[in-house]
């Protein structure tokens, strides 16, 4: 289609964007991130409430922690000087009003009262209102009107990390763990001021003091519900990597539009729940995970815990999720059986654990690792390893099965790149591989040109393979074919290639299926490609005897073009702006002003520049 354009325009373009709340939820009055704002000499407060924290005493300022909770940074207290204060928080909760409060934190050492956060007036019954430990128990204490829950802290489940929530709803006050309702009481007599706050202390004289890593505190001046709470929650769990609720009473995570699960609760996959997702109104861009039940900050594995490590190289698209739950199965092997999975997979030693995934809007290609670290396994090269993906999620590995080979083994770690987990995939790790599974795959590659993609694949060891077809999708999820080639199904090292031409603008994503003479089949990695296109721009005329400049411009997409008419004395005369669309444009700018003379057009379309010489008659 053409278009024609003759006028100048002026374009203004505002941005709005919706201020980002801890679960999209209003009414925080204090939002500390580790992962935001945050330093040894001041903790900004991301609630807009502007209740930041500072320490300008070095002696006592804490020690930024860069990968504390599944690789997301926190403070780190020693429990001897560091705290941080606040003297006049705005909008704190007061007396007996209601409240919610969460906290995401470890604690080193739980010895006497440490206090995580603290406001109001030390001395008076009442007269505060704290949130920490008091020997090993989690604390919602008052000043002498004490609220505790015994030895949490120091419990196995939260030896690495604890999200704690607490709320005082019409004089009741209620604590809950990962979700997880822990006690109720009726709670009197407050007197709480919203002054004198204060992180990792009970005051400003060093004492009571936090001994251990903090990475979130949030104070809401509302009782939130049942829902609202478990919106936080979701975005907490998410992003430090814990489970919420159990097999016995699973829970649910939401996003921050209060209504999209993105991991639905399971009586059987509840176990060492993760993910990576993106919730923009929550603030929230995990692009790498690990359980907190199996892993560590930095992705390290638990001593023959088995851990998963979930990564994406960019960020995942706002309200994409991709979710990983386990079924508890033991993580030692047993041998594949006639009926248990297709025949080449047959005699094979296999986990007897499965996982699931739960992916949200369409979540592509991941990498993923898998720390054999305290696991005695019979495979020990890469050829060794496989997944096997059970991709229609009935949980039967001989329906609907697929092969995935490791890419490299680093240390104790296996690697898989490129890997496709649809909703519902269940997996596993086979860790022998039979003679049928041989290791074929030795590199794929995909290069971009223009609207061009070229496809290579080397392969070796090819047994009974009757041909490759190479498969490409636009979402990651759906694949079609984009053609085949014959297998050469022979000793040695083979390449093969494939060339896709004439591309839509876009994201492509690419594998390729080895299929057997028997009709079984194993992926590749997925490798994907930005397809960009070519713009052009040309003259209608040249030299140019009236007072209008003709210009065709062809692009690949829609998008603004900026015009300038400018002398060889690098002076611009005459600047347009014009909205385009895809395909081709005619834009006419007006040069009846210009005298005689060498000029030069240019034309900017993002950050392409178009330069041509013309002469003007």
């Amino acid at each position: 289609m053409r278009k024609i354009f003759y006028s100048v325009l002026l374009i203004v373009i505002v941005a709005h964007s919706s201020a980002q709340t801890p679960g999209g939820l209003p009414n925080s009055v204090l939002w500390l991130r580790g992962d935001i704002g945050a330093g040894p000499s001041s903790w900004i407060d991301q609630s807009g409430s502007g209740n930041g924290f500072l320490q300008s005493n070095p002696l006592n300022q804490p020690t930024p922690n860069v990968n504390a909770f599944n690789f997301n940074p926190a403070l780190s207290f020693d429990g001897a000087n560091s705290f941080m204060s606040q003297p006049a928080p705005t909008g704190f909760p007061t007396n007996g009003s209601d409240r919610t409060m969460f906290v995401v934190a470890n604690a080193t050492g739980t010895a006497g009262y440490r206090w995580i956060i603290v406001y109001g007036n030390v001395g008076s019954v009442g007269g505060t209102c704290q949130m920490g430990n008091h020997d090993g128990a989690l604390g919602n204490d008052f000043y002498g009107n004490d609220f505790e829950y015994g030895n949490y802290w120091n419990a196995a489940q939260n030896s690495n990390g604890a999200l704690a929530s607490f709320t005082l709803n019409g004089g009741t006050g209620t604590q809950y763990d990962r979700g997880n309702l822990l006690q109720s009481q009726a709670i009197a007599g407050l007197s709480a001021s919203s002054a004198n706050a204060v992180i990792g202390a009970i005051n400003t004289s060093s004492t009571e003091l936090w001994q251990g890593n903090i990475a979130e505190v949030i104070i809401f001046n509302t009782a939130l519900t049942d829902a609202e709470r478990n919106q936080v929650e979701s975005y907490l769990a998410l992003k430090y990597g814990f489970t919420l609720g159990n097999t016995t009473t699973p829970i649910s995570y939401t996003a921050s539009d209060g209504l999209t699960a993105y991991w639905n609760a399971s009586t059987n996959w509840q176990n060492d729940v993760f993910g990576i997702g993106t919730d923009l109104n929550a603030g929230f861009q995990q692009t790498q995970s690990n359980s907190i039940n199996s892993g560590s900050g930095n992705g390290a594995g638990q001593y023959a815990k088995g851990n998963l490590v979930l990564s994406v190289a960019a960020p995942l698209t706002d309200g994409q999720f991709l979710m990983i739950g386990n079924d508890a199965g033991p993580l030692t092997e047993q041998v594949i059986g006639v009926g248990e999975a297709p025949t080449a997979a047959v005699g094979s030693q296999r986990l007897t654990r499965n996982w699931q995934s739960q992916n949200n809007n369409g979540v592509g290609a991941v990498d993923i690792s898998f720390d054999t670290v305290g696991l005695t396994l019979t495979g020990q090269l890469a050829a060794d390893f496989r997944l096997m993906i059970d991709t229609d999620g009935d949980g039967d590995y001989s329906t609907g099965a697929v092969f995935v080979a490791p890419a490299s083994i680093t240390g104790t770690k296996i690697n898989f790149t490129g890997v496709s987990l649809p909703f519902n995939t269940v997996f596993t790790l086979i860790t022998q591989a039979s003679a049928l599974l041989p290791a074929t795959w030795q590199g794929f590659s995909v290069t971009a040109d223009k609207n061009k993609a070229t496809l290579v694949w080397k392969t070796s060891d090819e047994i009974n393979v009757d041909h490759y077809t190479a498969e490409y999708s636009t979402d990651g999820v759906v694949y079609k074919a984009a053609g085949t080639v014959a297998a050469k199904n022979s000793p040695g090292t083979h390449t093969y290639s494939l060339v896709q031409d004439n591309l839509p603008l876009g994201i492509r994503y690419y594998r390729i299926k080895r299929v057997d003479k028997d009709g079984r089949f194993e992926l590749s990695a997925v490798k994907s490609i930005k397809v960009v296109g070519v713009n052009t721009v040309s003259l209608h005329a040249n030299p140019v005897t009236t007072g209008k400049l003709d210009v065709t411009i062809d692009l690949q997409q829609g998008q603004e073009a900026v015009i300038r008419i400018v002398n060889t004395d690098g002076r611009i005369l005459v600047q347009q702006h014009s909205g385009l669309s895809a395909g081709t444009n005619t834009v006419s700018t007006n040069i009846a002003g210009i005298a005689r003379g060498t000029y030069f057009l240019q034309v900017q379309l993002g950050g392409q520049v178009f330069n041509k010489k013309f002469v003007r008659m």
